[in-house]
């Protein structure tokens, strides 16, 4: 019975860690050069996640997509991934698209109401009632990088 014990505990060990390993060592998407899947505007990526979040996980978590939406608001307090805003649904929802520190420059230059063009790696849903950081509804996206902008006319 004990030698029974031991082995399973061992083997719990040994499982969780090689999970661990392939987790942590699991290679990395390249957005830049990674197939895109899916072409979408920012409304209808959120309208999918607000449908149906299940649904919406399935299709597009971890995977690298294109979204167009209207740049509502820039978030460029962390230099390490500085943030954009683009407009979902209009009232509390949102795509946040983050991006390397390397694009800092890029997304400074951004102007609000500018219609740009991301290529990024979805991440999925994350609502307010699960994450108490957010006070909106946000699909998130990371890795992204700026592929069109798109200037309102003056």
């Amino acid at each position: 019975m004990k030698r029974t014990l031991i082995l399973a505990i061992s083997l719990l060990v040994l499982g969780a860690t090689f999970f661990a390993y392939t987790s942590l060592n699991k290679e990395h998407t390249d957005v830049a050069t990674a197939e895109v899947l899916q072409e979408l505007s920012a409304h209808e990526l959120f309208a999918a996640f607000d449908a149906n979040q299940e649904k919406a996980t399935l299709k597009y978590a971890e995977q690298v997509i294109t979204v167009t939406g209207l740049l509502l608001n820039k978030d460029l307090s962390n230099n390490q991934e500085p943030q954009i805003i683009l407009a979902g649904n209009g009232d509390d929802g949102f795509i946040r698209c983050g991006f390397n520190a390397e694009y800092l420059q890029k997304a400074i230059a951004l102007v609000d109401g500018d219609q740009v063009t991301v290529k990024g790696l979805c991440k999925g849903f994350n609502d307010a009632g699960d994450l108490d950081l957010l006070t909106d509804r946000d699909v998130v996206l990371s890795n992204c990088i700026l592929t069109t902008l798109d200037q309102p006319e003056t």
